[in-house]
Order: structure tokens, then C-alpha cells, then sequence
């Protein structure tokens, strides 16, 4: 069974990270770099924290920059980040005409249905896949980081998603579960005619020139979605890079602007940072981190465990203008 397993709490893995003053970012002054860049504040911010941060990575003004704080391996669990990779790959398939985020689920994942599932699920559309308002009563539901998934009776994940009955009318009730994105994964392998990492590394992960890169899969062989993506701080910071320059990668288009604004709009797993509108953020379980500002075009990312993410992303917010 090719699958990885993690213990670890489900909480930290929602998305929107709570910024609060922190005594760190109040002591770092602004960074006397002539180019602008903010990573010497950064870096002195995750020093003072300890070794809780792996490596900070910095792209602006088209240059990317690293710094390793903890020495360790390359590429590490980016947690619920991996839920912004599918609602990309999710919006590549828009692209090419294969979904539209507003047709509903149940025609698509008709065969895959149990015998007896909630009739709700007929009302349930892609975008409210992708915004966690399926309509599940319970948060953390199907969490393979913090559940041990061999102890569950049914070994076809996706029978277990739907078979789930719905407490919520679609659409109505915000319920933050990596069940939402495992069925987003499985919608888009579904319509794509092949595995869903298959599809996102020949569409995402290549052009955005990954050097390595894992995912965790169901016993079927089907990507989780929501969390298992194994990448390196330098390769997650691209796709924050492509996103802040509305669609385009090194002058190459890999989504349209068009997809690229509604998930801005629509918060597809894109939080906002601030009072100014144009900085978002997209966290992960013990402090994984993705901040994209639309307006200074700078991308910060982070693989930690239990970083004071809080801090930095409090200096962004004072200092990225």
C-alpha cells in the first residue's frame, strides 16, 4: 500500500494562520538591503526563534534567495499547502475546458458513489469543494496526519468521503476537513483521465521547474490532495511567484489571469494578510507557510516545525508596502 502516514494534530493544519504582535518582529528593524529585500530581518527573526525553521526562501524583483536556519533534509511535508497546488491544477483543467469550478461533483463522481449516500451531495459544486462548504459536520474529517488510516474499515478513501452524510446544505457553512481536497484531487483525476499528481506534474511542477518532489497517495494510488506533498522551500516559493504575476512563470503562461483573480476573489485556499487587500497567505500543519503580496510582487515561504510563523508574517505586514 503506497501511503505515508503521520501523526500529528489536525488543528494546525488550518489555513488561515493567525497573525499576532510578537515580540521578535518588534524588535527587528527593517532591512538595510539596497535591493529591498526583507530576508536578513526574516532570518534574524527564525534565528531568534530558535531551530524551529528549516529555510526561509525570498523571490523579488526576480531573484530568489534561501537561507537554511536548520540544517536537514531538502524537501519536506508542506501539509495543507498542498491544498493551494490542487486548486491550481484544479484551475489548469478550467483552462483547457475540461471542468468549470461551478459544475456539480455528483456527475463527475457518479460511479464512485456508495449505494446509499446523502442526496445533498447532488447540490454540491466544485467551487464549494474548493472553498470546504461540501457541507461536512465534523472539522479534521479523513486527516491522514493525524489519523492512523489502517485502522479504517473501508479502504477506498474516496467511498469513505462519500458516504459521509452531510450535516450542512452545500455551500452554506465554512467546515475545514482535508476530505474536501481529497475529493478535489479525485474530481480532477477523474475529469483529467489519469492520476491527479500525474496531471500536476506535467502541467505544474515541470514548468515551474521542480527539482523533487512526493506525494501521499490512497491505497488506490490516488494523491490525498489536501496534504503529502513533499517539495523543497525553493520550489514551493515558484508557485507563489507564478500566482503574484497573475498566471505566468518566467514569461511563460501556465494559468490564465482569469482563474488566477477568481481564486484570489473567491478565497480558493488564499488568505488575506492585512488590511491593504494585496497580500495573502496560505499556511500548514506546524508551520508551513506561503505569503504572496500582488502588489510588491515578493513571495516569502517556509517549511518549519511549530515555527513562530506568527512573527514573520507580522513583519511582512508592517514592512512589505
Amino acid at each position: 500500500m503506497n501511503r505515508i502516514l503521520l501523526s500529528l494534530t489536525s488543528a494546525c493544519s488550518f489555513a488561515l494562520i493567525a497573525i499576532s504582535a510578537n515580540l521578535h518582529a518588534a524588535e527587528v528593524q527593517p532591512s538595510e538591503s539596497p535591493d529591498g529585500s526583507l530576508l536578513p530581518a526574516l532570518e534574524k527573526i527564525a534565528r531568534d526563534d530558535g531551530d524551529h525553521i528549516f529555510t526561509i526562501t525570498e523571490i523579488y524583483k526576480g531573484q530568489s534567495r534561501s537561507v537554511e536556519i536548520r540544517e536537514g533534509m531538502r524537501c519536506h511535508n508542506s501539509y495543507s499547502i498542498a491544498k493551494l497546488f490542487t486548486v491550481v491544477t484544479i484551475g489548469i483543467m478550467e483552462d483547457k475546458g475540461l471542468l468549470d469550478v461551478d459544475d456539480p461533483v455528483f456527475p463527475i463522481l457518479e460511479k464512485e458513489f456508495p449505494d446509499t449516500f446523502d442526496p445533498k451531495w447532488r447540490d454540491v459544486k466544485i467551487s464549494d469543494v474548493l472553498r470546504h462548504r461540501v457541507g461536512y459536520g465534523v472539522a479534521g474529517f479523513l486527516d491522514i496526519d493525524a489519523q492512523n488510516a489502517s485502522t479504517w474499515k473501508e479502504r477506498d478513501f474516496l467511498k469513505i468521503a462519500l458516504g459521509e452524510p452531510l450535516e450542512f446544505k452545500p455551500g452554506e457553512k465554512f467546515v475545514y476537513t482535508d476530505a474536501a481536497f481529497y475529493v478535489a484531487a479525485c474530481i480532477g483525476g477523474q475529469v483529467a483521465g489519469e492520476k491527479f499528481n500525474e496531471f500536476m506534474v506535467r502541467e505544474l511542477l515541470e514548468p515551474l521547474e521542480f527539482a523533487e518532489y512526493a506525494f501521499s497517495t490512497d491505497p488506490q494510488g490516488r494523491p490525498i490532495g489536501a496534504t503529502g506533498l513533499y517539495i523543497s522551500t525553493e520550489d514551493m516559493a515558484k508557485l507563489g511567484e507564478m500566482l503574484v504575476n497573475d498566471g505566468e512563470y518566467h514569461g511563460r503562461r501556465i494559468l490564465s489571469k482569469e482563474f488566477v483573480d477568481k481564486a484570489f476573489a473567491r478565497t480558493f485556499e488564499l488568505y488575506p494578510v492585512g488590511k491593504q487587500g494585496v497580500a495573502f497567505t496560505k499556511g500548514g500543519m506546524n508551520g508551513q507557510i506561503l505569503y504572496m503580496n500582488r502588489a510588491t510582487k515578493r513571495v516569502v515561504a517556509a517549511h518549519s516545525y511549530h515555527g513562530d510563523v506568527d512573527a514573520i508574517l507580522k513583519y511582512l505586514e508592517e514592512h512589505d508596502r
